[in-house]
């Protein structure tokens, strides 16, 4: 709809799920207050938990559009690529890697968050209004 009726947010956006982008700068924003220091403590400790709590947070989001086909087609790899059965990458009993366990719980976060999100089309209007400005 932001990019239809070219809203400055879509604009801003190259159009590609400004809605999206602009929830993922807002509530970025708001957890970088200084009053929000140590609920950040305890997300992450270091840079390499704050770039993979930014990812988690920016791939759930962007699950939210679920419009867009080049990120249906992006999700649906992911998935396969996360819970392909091939029995010569592993074996019955073989410990998984942890990157294998963070790639599978991600996508499924993500898909948890897309299905969510469908369910919010049932909320009040002045409640849609208040939390999308």
């Amino acid at each position: 709809q932001l990019v239809e009726q070219g809203d400055d947010i879509a604009k801003l956006y190259q159009s590609k799920s400004p809605a999206e982008q602009h929830s993922v700068h807002l509530a970025w924003d708001l957890l970088m207050e200084t009053h929000f220091e140590e609920l950040r403590a305890c997300i992450y400790t270091n840079q390499d938990e704050l770039d993979r709590f930014r990812a988690l947070l920016v791939n759930s989001v962007m699950a939210t559009d679920i419009v867009d086909p080049e990120l249906k087609k992006l999700r649906n790899s992911r998935w396969e690529r996360a819970f392909r059965v091939d029995a010569a990458e592993q074996s019955e009993g073989e410990e998984q890697s942890q990157e294998d366990i963070n790639r599978k719980a991600t996508i499924v976060i993500e898909h948890l968050i897309q299905a969510s999100d469908v369910s919010h089309t049932m909320q009040h209007w002045h409640v849609y209004i208040r939390w999308n400005k």
